[in-house]
Formats: C-alpha cells, structure tokens, sequence
C-alpha cells in the first residue's frame, strides 16, 4: 500500500463525516429520514469514489473548478456505468442528478477541510 493510500485509509472516517456536514445535508436526494434516496442505481457516485476524489484533490492544485471536473470527467465517469465508455453521455449528469457533479465544490470544501485538519 502507497503512502497515499495509506493516509486515505486513515482519513476516510473524518472524509466521509465532512461529506455528510458539507455535502449530505444540502442534497436534495437526503430525505428526512436521513437516508440517501440518489437516483443512481450504484448509490451515491461520491461516497462509491472518495477514495478517487481525494486523490484527485490532491493532485490538482487549483482555484477554479474547471480542471477538478475534467480530472473526475476523465477518471471517475468513464468507471461509471451511467456514462459511456468515454464519458462524455452521462442519463443522470443531463438530468442533474449525478451528486457527484452537482456537488463537487462541496466536496472538493470536506476534502479540504480535513486535510487542513489532520495534515500527512
């Protein structure tokens, strides 16, 4: 196991409580039982590609938005099996219903918030 992987395993519990804070309670696929009620039927794309996104957030060091969704265009969409092969046609991204791409600054935010807080 890579060092990266290894600091992963020993983030994700406080990476995916961020989630929850930063991501979860604003989703509008978060029913008031709090159960995650996503459209894709693989679950929540964020929580299924933490460990993807987290890599991802450390590799790219930027402002803008734009090369964080490129990055999860080009790794992350072309896995999932609501895309195609390329990535490109995605059923839930056209109806805005892919988490992963409506709420990437929010979890690009719980990322970061974590790593502010517990540092390699």
């Amino acid at each position: 196991m890579e060092n990266g992987e290894k600091d992963f395993v020993r983030k994700k519990p406080l990476y995916e409580e961020a989630v929850r804070r930063h991501v979860c309670e604003h989703c509008v696929d978060f029913g008031a039982d709090g159960v995650c009620h996503t459209k894709d039927p693989e679950g929540c794309g964020i929580f299924r590609f933490l460990p993807e996104l987290v890599e991802i957030a450390h590799r790219i060091h930027n402002y803008q938005v734009e090369p964080y969704v490129e990055a999860v265009r080009l790794t992350l969409c072309v896995k999932c099996k609501n895309s195609g092969f390329s990535g490109d046609k995605c059923r839930l991204r056209e109806n805005v219903d892919c988490g992963l791409n409506r709420y990437l600054p929010l979890v690009l935010e719980a990322i970061e918030e974590v790593d502010a807080a517990c540092p390699s």
